[in-house]
């Protein structure tokens, strides 16, 4: 996205939407990893490889997100945080799939639900979205790690715990496995330099966008997407 959208987008777009690159039969989400994860996941096309070498487990809790840029963030673009997320996987997930494990979500800040989302298998976090900033200069913005939040626009988060970490197991489910690491340093590099517009280019490098997904109303209802914006006080 650009600053230009960034700073519009409370007025065109809901707050709540998913946001992803995503087809008639695939969405795409993103992960961070260690080394050794990420290579055999690659090298399997499937979380079955690091599980069989005892790399990954299915029993600790894992999260998805379909913002590039809030990976970015909370990687710190593979390189500003630790080793166990020096790597980042895209993962094409089955788009029916994917509906089927959110209708399984419990919603933080339903307080209807406070006990199913401590145990729910899935979880839904409408968290402020992040663009990516050149401003390093600002102490503020040095504490962000190239990003800057917005309140106004939500970004997904979806964590898995027990039943929907196994999904990742499921080739139904997860199509394909692409390392993306090198978009990451990439655009990070061009930040440093100070070129924003470098930056977007080198994070998209096939100038796919993420665009607003069509959610089925029932969806929509489950992960209280049309919530008001003076409602949302996440």
């Amino acid at each position: 996205m650009t600053e230009s959208t960034c700073e519009t987008a409370a007025s065109t777009e809901p707050s709540r939407g998913i946001r992803a690159i995503y087809s008639d039969d695939a969405v795409r989400v993103y992960q961070a990893y260690n080394d050794a994860i990420a290579e055999s996941a690659v090298a399997a096309n499937s979380f079955q490889g690091p599980l069989g070498e005892g790399k990954w487990s299915s029993t600790r809790m894992t999260w998805i997100k379909p913002s590039k840029v809030w990976m970015a963030y909370r990687c710190g673009f593979t390189l500003l945080k630790d080793k166990n997320q020096s790597r980042v996987l895209a993962l094409d997930l089955s788009r029916q799939r994917f509906e089927e494990l959110l209708t399984n979500a419990a919603v933080h800040g339903d307080d209807s639900k406070k006990k199913q989302y401590r145990n729910s298998s899935v979880v839904v976090q409408w968290d402020p979205e992040r663009y990516m900033t050149v401003q390093e200069d600002d102490p503020n913005q040095r504490a962000q790690g190239f990003t800057v939040s917005n309140r106004s626009v939500r970004s997904i988060q979806i964590g898995l715990r027990g039943a929907g970490v196994e999904a990742l197991l499921d080739p139904k489910l997860v199509l394909k496995i692409t390392d993306v690491t090198q978009d990451f340093r990439n655009a990070l590099a061009a930040l440093q330099a100070g070129d924003l517009e470098m930056a977007k280019d080198a994070l998209w490098p096939t100038h796919e966008k993420e665009q607003l997904m069509e959610v089925p109303q029932y969806l929509r209802q489950l992960l209280r997407m049309d919530l008001e914006a003076k409602e949302d006080k996440l």
